[in-house]
C-alpha cells in the first residue's frame, strides 16, 4: 500500500483486465486514464466523496498511466504501472461471461423499462381521470357554494318574513284582546239593557192592566147614568 496524503491505492502495479482499489480520505475529484473506469459509474471521472472505490484497467492499458485527485488540499498524481495479460485466454472467457451476463441484464432492465412504461402510461391515464374528477367536484362544488349561498340567503329572508309575522301576530292578538275586552263590556250593556227592557215590560203590563181596569170602571159608570 502506497500512503497518499489524499487517497490510498491497493497497488502501483497491475495487469490488464485486474482491478484496484482507491480509498479516499477526503472528497475528491478524481481523474482516470482513458482506458480505466470506476465500476459503479463506469465513469473515468467522478466528483467522490470519502470511501472506497474500484477501478477496473482494460486490456487497452499498457504501461505507465496516471490517475489525477484534486481536493482543498491540493492536487495528487498517483502513477500507475499496467504490464501485459499474462493469460489472455482465461481474460477472454471471463469477458465473454461479462457480457453474457450484461446482455441478460440488459434483456431484464428492458423488460423492467417496458413494464414500468406501461405502469407509467397506465398511472398517467388514472391521474388524467382523477384530474378529470378532481375538476368535476370542484365545478359541483363551486355550484353547491352557489346553491348554499341562494339558500342563505332564503333563509335570511324567511327569517325575516317570520319576523314580520310574529309582530303581526303580536299586533293581531293585541287586537284581539281589545275586541274581546269591548265584547265584554258590549256583552255587559246588553245584560243591562235586557234587565231595563224586563223591568219596562213588567211596568207596561202593570199599566195596560190599570188602563184597562179604569176603561171599564169609566164605562160601566156612564152605562149606569144613561140607564137612569
Amino acid at each position: 500500500m502506497i500512503l497518499l496524503v489524499i487517497a490510498l491505492l491497493s497497488a502501483t502495479t497491475a495487469a490488464q483486465g485486474d482491478v484496484i482499489n482507491l480509498t479516499l480520505i477526503q472528497q475528491a475529484q478524481v481523474v482516470l486514464d482513458d482506458c480505466m473506469y470506476f465500476e459503479n459509474t463506469l465513469t473515468n471521472s467522478a466528483n467522490l466523496t470519502a470511501g472506497e472505490y474500484a477501478i477496473k484497467i482494460t486490456h487497452s492499458c499498457y504501461g505507465t498511466h496516471f490517475i489525477e485527485i484534486k481536493s482543498a488540499e491540493g492536487t495528487e498524481i498517483i502513477q500507475v504501472k499496467v504490464e501485459e495479460d499474462k493469460d489472455p485466454e482465461k481474460s477472454l472467457v471471463e469477458l465473454d461471461n461479462q457480457i453474457l451476463n450484461l446482455k441478460k441484464e440488459i434483456s431484464q432492465l428492458q423488460n423492467k423499462n417496458s413494464y414500468l412504461q406501461n405502469l407509467v402510461e397506465t398511472l398517467n391515464s388514472i391521474n388524467v381521470e382523477l384530474y378529470d374528477r378532481a375538476k368535476e367536484y370542484a365545478e359541483e362544488n363551486r355550484n353547491l357554494k352557489k346553491e348554499l349561498g341562494k339558500l342563505r340567503v332564503m333563509a335570511e329572508n324567511c327569517s325575516k318574513v317570520v319576523e314580520d309575522l310574529e309582530q303581526l301576530l303580536v299586533g293581531k292578538n293585541e287586537t284581539i284582546k281589545s275586541l274581546e275586552s269591548e265584547n265584554a263590556q258590549l256583552k255587559s250593556q246588553i245584560e243591562a239593557l235586557n234587565q231595563s227592557l224586563l223591568a219596562a215590560n213588567s211596568y207596561s203590563e202593570i199599566f195596560r192592566t190599570l188602563f184597562f181596569s179604569t176603561l171599564a170602571f169609566l164605562v160601566g159608570s156612564l152605562f149606569a147614568i144613561f140607564r137612569r
